[in-house]
């Protein structure tokens, strides 16, 4: 496999000289951190950031949503305002631009979120593959991605658990690549050249907890994730029972099909203002298919408002 092989670095781990190598090649990177919980994913992602940008800021660059997920690729853009905190480089400039996607499977079925993810990417292989970003993506298991979206993967860090002694996570780290004729994956080590000799990197990268500035950033990110999600659960599951009931002229409110439901989920947590054209590029539908959706699942006597993620 071609360009697996840098130069080892003094103070600097492995695959952090790897990421950078892919950036200063005017490529972008994309990983996926697995493994089961309290594997200390979450952590391993926020150390490997910290490491690529010291400067790298939980508040704006961890997201739990696939609305959050293109606020923060339009904010590195700059086609979204963000205020930067004094005597820190504005994320327009920033030579290593990390996004974390934290575990949003959590707010919808399997099914759905291997839909949306999968037309994600097929969104992004249009617009950021130049634009240097790199994603780290954290799930429990990979196979939430489909075989079409893993190809698109550079690599995978499995979680092994971590060391309370050395309070460092044990991650074993792969490079993906996708051969088209056998169809088949092929995982590749890291070969790292130290003192003149090619040495093969196949044991458990150790990767070391994150500042406590950062782990307090992002632990009340997640609470507040975590707290905004049980109250959409509950408010879901008050729907469910209320679009049982007759409404005011005593009929029952229609279920929504598929392509409707998913058109006024995507459009409810589309910030942008040309949410309209990015639900087209996500969805892979003409304008006109999107407005006929919204238009029928309103007449049904549903809101965006009731799809926002909040």
């Amino acid at each position: 496999m071609r360009g697996n092989m840098i130069l080892k670095r003094k103070g600097e781990a492995s695959w952090i000289t790897y990421i950078k190598k892919r950036i200063n090649n005017n490529l972008n990177f994309l990983s996926i951190t697995e493994g089961p919980t309290g594997s200390s994913k979450s952590y391993t992602d926020h150390s490997i950031a910290y490491q690529l940008d010291p400067e790298y800021n939980p508040k704006e660059q961890t997201v739990f949503t696939f609305g959050e997920f293109m606020t923060s690729i339009n904010k590195f853009n700059g086609k979204i305002p963000c205020e930067t905190p004094e005597g820190q480089t504005p994320l327009t400039k920033r030579k290593y631009k990390v996004i974390i996607f934290e575990e949003s499977q959590t707010s919808v079925n399997k099914r759905e979120w291997a839909s949306k993810i999968n037309k994600l990417f097929q969104y992004l292989i249009s617009t950021f593959r130049h634009q240097n970003i790199i994603v780290l993506f954290n799930s429990p298991y990979s196979d939430y991605f489909d075989g079409a979206t893993m190809k698109l993967i550079h690599a995978t860090f499995q979680c092994q658990g971590w060391s309370k002694k050395t309070s460092k996570s044990h991650v074993k780290c792969k490079l993906l690549q996708y051969n088209g004729k056998m169809q088949k994956f092929y995982e590749h080590s890291l070969h790292v050249i130290v003192n003149g000799k090619v040495v093969k990197f196949d044991g458990c990268w150790k990767v070391s907890k994150p500042p406590v500035h950062i782990i307090e950033a992002y632990e009340t990110l997640k609470t507040d994730f975590t707290d905004k999600l049980n109250e959409r659960i509950e408010r879901e599951v008050r729907q469910l029972e209320a679009s049982a009931m007759p409404d005011e002229e005593g009929e029952l409110r229609k279920p929504l099909t598929d392509i409707q439901e998913e058109v006024m989920k995507t459009l409810a947590n589309i910030k942008e203002p040309n949410k309209y054209e990015i639900a087209c590029s996500i969805l892979d539908k003409a304008p006109a298919s999107i407005h006929q959706s919204k238009a029928a699942a309103m007449k049904k006597g549903y809101t965006l408002e009731e799809f926002e993620d909040e």
